[in-house]
């Protein structure tokens, strides 16, 4: 119910429905439609959160970000409309807390209370973006997210709903604009994060098939399921391509295509993506539910299996550590395997075993010790540098000298065939450390494998 038709008290020399001086009647702060915030700045809330700012207002009331002063940390707090028939908060407490103990798809919550006779709900501040303001930043940049990110993305999404639904909950509407994705790569729902995000998106209405055609109702509790997973399916199509699964001038058309037309093939338009997260993102868009996979819980699974197959195919780092002294290597190999969890570690103890080592393995970082050859006439660090600088396999490869006992001279050449100089004993894991994952965050560019025969 409104605030209009209530009896407030009304601006000097005015009435309901009248102006006076130039002013229009105003509802008071606290009702729905005041202009004015509940909660004023710095104000302080049961001695305990201090308000910060308001963000954001919706239909069970307004939102503000506050300062838990006992604990010290950023929170919310939801206060409930004071216009009369507004439903409780502790409802959405109790929902959000049964949520949020079977994973982390809901807002924490901290606590119930009442201020100046409104109901008010404290909860975790969720720092993060929406999925629509993730999908915007990625077209600005021109690029779209790439297999591994959109595997990782949608595997949340479905460990978010499927705790929902063990909870015996419905998200209802999977919209960019109702999910909220933190740095950390959690997913969480609109209807559980305290009033954070939007529960409902820009459509305002579920565009599963079998509801818009009436078949099933968005309330019966045996068609949730199937209607949440339909929309991890669109939410997936819209993460992947940077649009909707299907667009129209009006809502009317939106929902005829959910309806009658065919959803995008994944497998065609992104050749890059798994094929059986094309055809696992199909059966989820499949517009019988029966159709569609039994539950989320499943859909995690084959999530799991698709996202670890993924990570198992992306690049590996391959190092040649050249060094005769037994317990550097051991350190160097130590700290490699720390830097990258795709590494691959080899070692050699003088410049003619690298040298059949360099063709072979196509190392992408090789680490040569600065005393390599001074003891006996085999290869130096400067000559094997320069013998890997004219192989075809080694183009691209990051060539680093560690340690002390390079002249001036050598320094110089050394940085003319594009190596670099790691001086020093110390600190080696961050040294190390850095350079792998440099290597690992560029393209492999090296020549083709040689195959020796005989």
């Amino acid at each position: 119910m409104s605030w209009k038709g209530q009896k407030f008290p009304l601006q000097p020399g005015s009435s309901p429905g009248t102006t006076s001086g130039g002013r229009t009647f105003q509802a008071p702060a606290g009702f729905r439609d005041s202009p004015e915030s509940a909660l004023n700045v710095g104000e302080v809330v049961n001695s305990t959160y201090t308000v910060r700012r308001e963000l954001v207002r919706g239909d069970g009331g307004s939102v503000f970000e506050v300062w838990d002063m006992l604990v010290e940390r950023a929170a919310v707090l939801k206060l409930a409309w004071r216009d009369p028939g507004t439903p409780s908060l502790v409802a959405e407490a109790r929902r959000c807390s049964a949520v949020a103990a079977r994973g982390n798809a809901a807002a924490t919550v901290f606590g119930v209370g009442n201020h100046r006779s409104a109901e008010y709900l404290a909860g975790e501040y969720v720092e993060g973006v929406t999925a629509r303001d993730h999908l915007r930043a990625i077209a600005a940049s021109g690029a779209r997210p790439s297999a591994s990110e959109l595997v990782t993305l949608v595997l949340a999404a479905a460990r978010a709903l499927a705790s929902v639904h063990q909870a015996g909950f419905a998200v209802g509407d999977l919209a960019p604009e109702t999910v909220l994705i933190t740095g950390e790569g959690r997913v969480v729902f609109g209807r559980f994060s305290l009033g954070q995000v939007a529960g409902l998106g820009p459509a305002g209405v579920c565009l599963a098939p079998e509801v818009v055609t009436g078949a099933r109702s968005a309330a019966d509790p045996a068609a949730v399921a199937a209607i949440d997973l339909y929309g991890l399916g669109a939410l997936a199509i819209e993460l992947a391509l940077g649009q909707p699964l299907f667009a129209g001038d009006t809502i009317k058309a939106v929902m005829f295509g959910h309806v009658h037309q065919r959803p995008p093939a994944l497998a065609e338009v992104r050749t890059d993506l798994p094929v059986e997260l094309a055809d696992l993102v199909a059966e989820l868009l499949a517009k019988d539910p029966v159709a569609r996979p039994l539950d989320a819980a499943s859909v995690v699974e084959q999530l799991e299996i698709v996202n670890e197959r993924a990570q198992a195919g992306r690049r590996s780092v391959r190092v040649l550590i050249v060094d005769d002294d037994g317990d550097r290597v051991r350190q160097l190999w130590s700290a490699v395997r720390r830097a990258h969890p795709r590494s691959q570690v080899d070692a050699a103890r003088d410049g003619r075993e690298a040298a059949g080592k360099l063709t072979r393995d196509r190392p992408d970082l090789v680490l040569i010790d600065a005393t390599l050859g001074a003891m006996n006439t085999g290869m130096n660090a400067l000559e094997l540098i320069m013998y890997a600088r004219g192989l075809d396999e080694m183009k691209g490869a990051l060539l680093v000298v560690t340690g002390d006992g390079m002249s001036d001279g050598d320094a110089v050449m050394l940085a003319q065939f594009g190596a670099r100089l790691a001086g020093g004993r110390a600190r080696v894991a961050e040294t190390v450390g850095r350079m792998v994952r440099e290597v690992a965050a560029l393209p492999r560019v090296t020549g083709a494998r040689r195959t020796l025969v005989g």
